[in-house]
């Protein structure tokens, strides 16, 4: 014996969110049931109808104490997954950014898919490289998880990679070269 059903799932959590399945349910014998379940059209989360995010930029790449420099990444989301999309320093996770999609400056445009925040370099910043990761949340805040290429669940991220420098004149002095050079004579009384 075989019953076929249609479910919406409109409080889902996750990828499931909204979305509209075809079930079969068929009797095994001893009671028990299987259920399988088919995507149908539109709200099924297929990895092209998924939330992705470009790699994140930052301009300039090269940065030192005090400058200002503006992240931006691109997310596609058709259904509106992501809420929220923050980025954080991995080597120092203590404070994180949050970016905007509203079209105040320095973002473009509102709700273009194009989330942007400006940054500025604390004058007390370590030089070296650094990876900025940048992350998107759902409305619940919980993080967006979508399947890679393999169909692994992977979080909704991008990273990119800034350098901070010291300026040239507040760098520590070279050492004089002193190969090949002749030792100073000793001063003549």
């Amino acid at each position: 014996m075989r019953q076929t059903d249609f479910l919406e799932w409109p409080g889902g959590r996750g990828r499931l969110a909204g979305m509209r399945f075809f079930a079969r349910t068929s009797w095994l014998g001893r009671g028990g049931t299987a259920l399988v379940a088919a995507c149908l059209g539109v709200g099924c989360a297929t990895m092209t109808q998924q939330p992705s995010m470009s790699a994140a930029s930052i301009l300039p790449q090269d940065l030192k104490p005090g400058d200002t420099a503006v992240v931006t990444v691109k997310i596609r989301d058709k259904f509106n997954v992501v809420k929220r999309v923050e980025g954080v320093v991995k080597e120092d996770r203590t404070i994180t950014f949050t970016f905007a999609d509203n079209g105040v400056a320095p973002d473009n445009a509102a709700s273009d898919g194009i989330w942007t925040i400006q940054v500025d370099v604390p004058f007390n910043a370590p030089p070296g490289r650094f990876e900025f990761e940048v992350s998107g949340y759902d409305e619940r805040g919980e993080l967006v998880v979508v399947d890679d290429k393999r169909g692994e669940s992977v979080p909704l991220a991008s990273a990119v990679s800034l350098v901070i420098r010291y300026p040239e004149d507040a760098a520590p002095p070279a050492a004089p070269e002193t190969a090949g050079a002749e030792a100073p004579s000793p001063a003549k009384p």
